[in-house]
């Protein structure tokens, strides 16, 4: 009994062993993960026979191999512990020291082969304690490297293999103790119906080291450059690969070439994240705008030319370039007997001193608007500012115009039109108004138009600019497409709108926005088939499931003023048809659906 605890303690080495070879199994240069498995074993011995042992493996195995880098060797080390029962075995026949090989045989599972890998460990003469209890076994040794190559590509698997011992048992005098303990061999066996994984591990193929090259802008604007004089600009090239870029040319092209010149560092090319620098001369030697193009060739597969725009303007002396923003100023609605102002802002985004020659109020209403200003020289790239007021005198819309005069020889005069509407006030703040609409809408479903006509009638807050309003579109007949079939009939309808809410929105600046809430009413649809009308829709309850949110808005940079009116238009989606008789689902086909659009003119009724 003595020796089977024995065995069993020395099989419990063995697997460790086993364990320890599988850390060299498939490892790499990518860190490791800690893996672990239990398995059990049988194996023969002397006297005692077959006897089973389990053994807990665990190892630090990394994940990922790469194709033709070898796996780096590693020391393989396994630590024992034997039992007292097998201790008092030893000691028995004399033993003072146990020593001896472990050979595990693993295999290594890629998806073309299976790879064994041979590991042999040395157990060192380790001392057989006298006292009672536990003690440790060593074992080291050096795991082989595994060479993976292209037929290996994809998942991988290490798998615990088999086992066997030469170990002796040692007499004090290092003669080996009596036979059979004296000296053992064996094979281990695993179990069936084990999961004997302990590593999935990817097999990559060699990294593909590519150059990658990238400039650090697309377009050198030089701006105005005096006749006779030079200017300088630079552009960067990197490499952002992960191998040499090699700078094969670098060129200037284009009609205009002949007054651009490039000198650059890059003749040696660039390791990867290294950089280096094309400078750009701009000579012009007359007056007018100069393109042409820089053309960069690289050994990059992907990108092999990259071109970047050169640009400049030669003049014939330096020259101011005036520039005023904004183009128009739009006051808005003041109340009579308020003013309300606005700032212009003259810049000089030329080379020499702007000249301002005059700033005056121009046009029917100028007298309604007064101006001051700051301008008098403005250097480049200098500003001033203009301050343009308007005093609401009466009732009405005021036009007229900043005109500004200049030493920019070609922009001599600039006009910024100047727009106010000077309004009433009105008891309580609010204002009644009634518009008059009148335009069309596009059925987007059918490309049919209904022409619209009807009124808004408005009141208007002159503190906040915001406005409830009924609004009333008339009822309107339009023809249509109907596609039945693979057919198109032309078919009429009569159409009617009913306000579900009131309508809102506001006025500021000249700058309308409304929603409408309402009800589509289908009374009437029919087709004609030859000269005969056929109905085929509509009726009483014959409308849009829920209200049409009409929203509208007046046109981009106009001036929408309740004394004159104006444009608006809106985009709006169509609700379903509901109770419109056995067809509806027909009339839904081509009445309902989003991008219907809408064209009104509001106009004020006196």
């Amino acid at each position: 009994m003595k020796l089977r605890n024995l065995n069993t303690s020395v099989s419990k080495l063995g697997a460790a062993v086993a364990a320890a070879a599988l850390m060299a199994g498939g490892a790499s240069n990518a860190a490791a993960e800690q893996v672990s498995t239990e398995l059990a074993f049988e194996c023969p011995f002397p006297l005692i026979g077959t006897q089973p042992i389990r053994a807990q493996i665990s190892a630090d195995i990394p994940n990922v191999a790469t194709v033709g880098d070898p796996t780096p060797q590693f020391e393989v080390t396994a630590i024992t512990i034997v039992n007292d029962n097998a201790r008092t075995g030893l000691k028995l026949v004399g033993s003072e020291t146990v020593e001896g090989v472990a050979t595990s045989i693993n295999n290594v599972i890629t998806p073309n082969r299976s790879l064994e890998q041979v590991v042999t460990l040395d157990i060192p003469a380790t001392p057989i304690p006298a006292t009672t209890g536990e003690f440790n076994v060593p074992a080291s040794g050096i795991a082989p490297e595994v060479l993976f190559t292209e037929d290996d590509i994809g998942q991988a698997e290490i798998r615990v293999g088999s086992l066997s011992l030469e170990l002796i048992a040692r007499t004090a005098n290092g003669a080996i103790a009596p036979a059979p303990i004296g000296e053992i061999s064996t094979d281990c066996v695993q179990l069936p119906d084990q999961d004997n994984l302990l590593q999935t591990l990817t097999v990559a193929d060699v990294p593909v080291e590519t150059p990658r090259i990238d400039v650090d802008g697309e377009e050198l604007a030089f701006g105005s450059v005096q006749a006779g004089l030079t200017a300088q600009k630079s552009l960067t090239i990197i490499n952002t690969g992960s191998a040499a870029l090699g700078i094969n040319n670098i060129s200037i092209s284009g009609d205009d070439a002949q007054v651009f010149t490039q000198t650059n560092d890059c003749s040696a090319g660039l390791a990867p994240d290294a950089s280096c620098s094309v400078d750009v001369t701009f000579a012009p030697s007359t007056d007018g705008a100069r393109v042409a193009t820089l053309t960069i060739e690289s050994t990059d597969a992907d990108r092999p030319s990259i071109d970047a725009a050169l640009s400049g303007r030669g003049t014939l002396a330096p020259m101011p370039i005036i520039e005023v923003t904004p183009d128009s100023v739009n006051l808005g609605r003041v109340l009579v007997g308020t003013s309300k102002s606005a700032q212009v802002t003259i810049g000089n985004t030329g080379n020499a001193a702007l000249q301002i020659d005059s700033i005056a109020l121009e046009g029917a209403n100028a007298s309604d608007f007064t101006q001051t200003n700051n301008c008098t020289t403005v250097a480049a790239g200098a500003s001033c500012s203009v301050d343009v007021n308007f005093t609401a005198a009466a009732a009405g819309v005021s036009n007229a115009a900043l005109v500004v005069r200049s030493s920019d020889g070609e922009n001599a005069e600039i006009s910024v039109p100047v727009t106010a509407e000077a309004i009433e006030d009105t008891p309580g703040g609010k204002l009644d108004l009634l518009l008059g609409l009148e335009g069309s809408t596009l059925i987007a479903g059918t490309g049919g138009t209904l022409p619209l006509t009807g009124s808004i009638a408005t009141v208007l807050d002159l503190a906040s600019g915001t406005f409830e309003a009924d609004t009333q579109v008339l009822p309107t007949s339009g023809n249509f497409s109907v596609k039945v079939l693979f057919s198109k009939l032309n078919a009429s309808a009569n159409v009617e709108f009913e306000q579900a809410g009131i309508t809102t929105g506001s006025l500021i600046d000249g700058k309308l926005t409304a929603n409408s809430p309402l009800y589509v009413k289908v009374p009437k649809v029919a087709i004609k088939l030859g000269w005969l009308p056929l109905r085929i829709g509509g009726g009483d309850e014959c409308r849009t499931s829920e209200p049409v949110n009409i929203q509208l808005t007046s046109a981009e940079g106009t001036n929408f003023s309740p004394a004159t009116g104006g444009a608006v238009s809106g985009v709006y989606d169509l609700p379903p048809l509901e109770n419109c008789g056995l067809l509806t689902s027909l009339l839904n086909q081509f009445m309902s659906g989003p991008g219907n659009t809408i064209d009104l003119q509001l106009t004020p009724q006196l």
